[in-house]
């Protein structure tokens, strides 16, 4: 076992054992920021890095910093709805056109969850399968099913607080895989090998009207910060509006680590841009990161469904009022996720599930944007309005990273 090796596994066991059995497992602020923060690291870590680099090369790294700036910034008008949109709402007559718009992003974004939650395990069944060398689709499918109804399960049975205890578990996992693979790029990086420089030898990238749609739909590679905006039955306003500032700031400094680290591989992705490829590049800085990337792919795959299981529920429980419990959401969750395993082709929905986000993102806008010009607040009804047509040209315009 060389340094780098001994360093992967050493950080792997260190930070899995913190965050699944240390002192924050009792955290009250932690538990609360993993959901966000599970369906933000999900599978757009791994294809991320491939999919950008391979377009625009060395600018991949301020394309980031750009995506993860905006997803604060619509973040913030979130937030801003959790401090006062919510109340506004709540005390908003029938017909009311906050509440009314509010109502409609929720309709929006209940089905691109429930796309999601298909999409994210058929990913994970996929992987699977390919490890073990099956090439039947069907088995990925199977596998798919299996965890859906696992989830759904444990929903049912045991609330929105037994589904968010087994996440706790994939996102430690998911997190130590990640902290691993950055302690081994880091070690590449300080002492980098002949052959691997810190500069792109490949042509410049061409920035045309292709390129910006391209960056516009990467915006899915950021989501997931919103599901803190439904779990008001778990936590309060300020417990929510910290934990979605902690998980996007974490995953941010993880986004923009990992792509900076990587520099020196980018002239080695493979053509395409999958998990598989980030795989057999990492391979290059050691035979035992390939199986740590895989450990992660997962994990990450997992706890983003479960993720998008638990904003899910709790925004159908929010949409009908409480009439419909989060415990007996799960249900109705299943059974679309089923659905969509085995009568659709899930990965063509990602680009549906993908504008559908960034309409869900514009709606939400301009519901803090109504909300702050009822408030007399002129300065930032008007910037949540440019966020609005912002994400409104992401929804028509933008190319979908799936």
């Amino acid at each position: 076992m060389d340094l780098t090796e001994f360093l992967a596994a050493a950080v792997l066991a260190a930070v899995f054992s913190v965050l699944a059995f240390g002192p924050l497992r009792a955290s009250r602020a932690w538990r609360a920021m993993l959901t966000p923060l599970a369906s933000i690291i999900g599978s757009g870590f791994l294809v991320s890095v491939p999919l950008v680099a391979g377009r625009i090369g060395l600018w991949a790294v301020p394309a980031m910093a750009a995506l993860t700036g905006i997803a604060w910034l619509i973040g913030g008008a979130i937030r801003y709805n959790i401090r006062h949109g919510e109340a506004r709402c709540a005390e908003a007559p029938r017909g009311h056109h906050i509440p009314s718009i509010e109502t409609l992003s929720h309709l929006v974004l209940t089905g691109a969850y429930f796309i999601s939650v298909a999409y994210y395990l058929v990913l994970l069944g996929s992987f699977l399968a390919k490890l073990a060398g099956i090439a039947d689709p069907r088995f990925a499918a199977l596998i798919a099913t299996g965890l859906v109804a696992a989830i759904a399960l444990t929903g049912v049975v045991r609330g929105l607080e037994g589904v968010e205890k087994a996440e706790r578990f994939t996102v430690s996992a998911n997190l130590a895989a990640i902290a691993a693979l950055l302690a081994a790029l880091g070690l590449f990086a300080a002492r980098l090998p002949e052959g691997y420089v810190w500069s792109d030898p490949g042509a410049a990238p061409e920035f045309d009207w292709d390129t910006l749609r391209f960056l516009m739909g990467l915006l899915i590679v950021v989501q997931g910060f919103e599901t803190t905006r439904f779990m008001g039955s778990l936590y309060d306003a300020p417990t929510r509006e910290r934990a979605m500032k902690r998980a996007q700031g974490l995953s941010s400094a993880v986004y923009l680590v990992f792509f900076a680290l990587m520099i020196p591989l980018y002239p080695f992705f493979p053509q395409g841009a999958d998990v598989a490829g980030v795989i057999e590049v990492i391979g290059r800085v050691s035979p035992v990161l390939p199986f740590v990337v895989a450990f992660g792919a997962i994990a990450s795959q997992f706890s983003a469904a479960v993720a998008d299981s638990l904003g899910a529920s709790g925004l159908v429980s929010d949409t009908t009022h409480g009439h419909v419990t989060p415990r007996h959401a799960y249900i109705a969750i299943g059974a679309v996720a089923v659905s969509v395993i085995w009568a659709t082709d899930v990965t063509a929905l990602v680009a549906l599930a993908s504008r559908a986000f960034a309409l869900f993102y514009a709606l939400q806008c301009l519901v803090a944007m109504l909300t702050a010009w009822e408030r007399s607040e002129r300065l930032r009804a008007v910037w949540h309005g440019a966020l609005s047509l912002l994400c409104f040209g992401v929804a028509v315009a933008g190319i979908p990273a799936g």
